[in-house]
């Protein structure tokens, strides 16, 4: 069924869409769009400077820890590339490393678990780009849908324990991520 479907969305690609889906892994590489979101996330909700800042290098940490955890997995795995095992693939770009679990996939999904813990009105969104993002890796031919689930578990794991961390743990992270800690009511301007 995994390969049926990679097959099937290699194979049924619509011009137009091309390019999009290549650019979203461009913009998605190690978080880097979902980093940029939490600074517009915080800029836009009047979070002010420092904790935006703040928030900016939490995003980068988060998204690095599981694009960091998912080459540790893909080390531990040698799965094939759809377009190595389906030659009727013609993949729109070639990427050499282990085809599960799907890297885009986790710095997406934790990237959006914990955009959405920011700004929970906006979950549905957030979520709904990190689905398309790893629906890309599958329409580019290079990972197999059970990568992109594989990796999106990986990436919730990953933002849920983000969050816990600021939730619970901020007052003995240090002073970096105290401003994350404190209710947004605390800061001067917050909505």
């Amino acid at each position: 069924m995994d390969g049926r479907i990679v097959v099937w969305a290699a194979t049924h690609r619509l011009a137009v869409l091309n390019d999009p889906m290549i650019w979203l892994g461009r913009i998605d590489k190690l978080g880097a769009v979902w980093i940029l979101l939490a600074l517009v996330v915080g800029l836009l909700g009047r979070l002010g400077v420092t904790r935006t800042v703040v928030f900016v290098l939490y995003m980068g940490l988060t998204t690095l820890a599981a694009d960091s955890l998912s080459f540790l997995v893909k080390d531990s795995t040698d799965r094939a590339r759809p377009f190595i095992t389906h030659p009727q693939i013609d993949p729109l770009y070639v990427v050499h490393s282990s085809s599960f679990p799907a890297g885009h996939a986790a710095t997406a999904v934790a990237g959006a678990v914990l955009l959405s813990s920011l700004r929970p009105r906006l979950a549905p969104l957030f979520l709904l780009f990190a689905l398309v993002i790893g629906w890309s890796r599958v329409y580019v031919g290079v990972h197999y849908p059970t990568d992109v689930l594989g990796g999106a578990l990986l990436g919730a794991a990953t933002g849920a324990v983000a969050v816990l961390l600021l939730r619970f743990g901020a007052p003995r992270l240090g002073a970096w991520a105290r401003p994350l800690a404190r209710p947004a009511g605390n800061v001067r301007g917050a909505a």
